[in-house]
C-alpha cells in the first residue's frame, strides 16, 4: 500500500513531491502555468512548496505553502492549491498566510482548486474577488504593494492564528497529504 497516492505518478516519471497526491500536484501545477503565462510573473519570483512548521507548543505540524510570490524582496501573495471546495480552505489558508513570514503578513492570499478561485485581503478576510481568474497580474500587483503595510500582527493574534491553523491541521482538514 502507497503511504502517499503521489508515490505512482512520482514514478512515472513526473516527480511530484513526496507527500502531495496527484490531485494537488495537478492543481499546483496549473495555477503556476495560468500566473507564469497569463498573468506575467516570472519564474524567479514564484517560490514553490515552500516549507512551514507550525509549533504551537503542544504539537509541532510539518506544512508545505503551493505558491507564495515574491516581488520586490517581499512575499505579497501566498496560493494555497488543492481539489474540491475552496471555502472549505479559506480559513486555514488565511491563517498560514499571517503565519509564514515572521515580519508581517502576506498581504493577499489565494485559494483555487484549478477551476475557481477566491483572492482575500489576509489581514482583514475581506473577499476581494471570486471566480476563475482572480489573480492580478504582475503589474497590478506592483502598484497594489504601494498600499500594503507590512506591519506585523499582535502576538495574541498571531497565536490564535496558530490555534486555528493547528485545529485545522490536526481534523484533517487543511487539505494537505503528508
Amino acid at each position: 500500500m502507497e503511504s502517499c497516492p503521489g508515490a505512482k505518478f512520482r514514478e512515472e516519471g513526473l516527480k511530484p513531491s513526496s507527500c502531495e497526491t496527484l490531485n494537488e500536484e495537478w492543481v499546483r501545477k496549473k495555477v503556476l502555468a495560468y500566473i507564469l503565462w497569463n498573468k506575467e510573473y516570472l519564474l524567479e519570483e514564484i517560490e514553490e512548496e515552500v516549507p512551514f512548521v507550525l509549533d504551537t507548543g503542544q504539537e509541532v505540524f510539518h506544512l508545505k505553502v503551493s505558491l507564495v510570490v515574491r516581488l520586490k524582496g517581499r512575499r505579497v501573495l501566498m496560493i494555497k492549491c488543492g481539489p474540491g471546495s475552496i471555502l472549505a480552505r479559506e480559513r486555514a489558508a488565511l491563517a498560514q498566510a499571517r503565519l509564514l513570514d515572521e515580519g508581517y503578513p502576506i498581504p493577499l492570499t489565494a485559494v483555487s482548486n484549478g477551476q475557481e478561485a477566491v483572492l482575500l485581503d489576509t489581514v482583514t478576510g475581506e473577499t476581494l474577488a471570486m471566480g476563475p481568474d482572480v489573480f492580478p497580474d504582475r503589474n497590478q500587483l506592483l502598484a497594489w504593494m504601494e498600499k500594503f503595510e507590512f506591519r506585523p500582527l499582535p502576538e495574541k493574534r498571531l497565536e490564535m492564528e496558530k490555534r486555528v491553523l493547528a485545529a485545522f491541521e490536526g481534523l484533517g482538514l487543511a487539505g494537505e497529504c503528508r
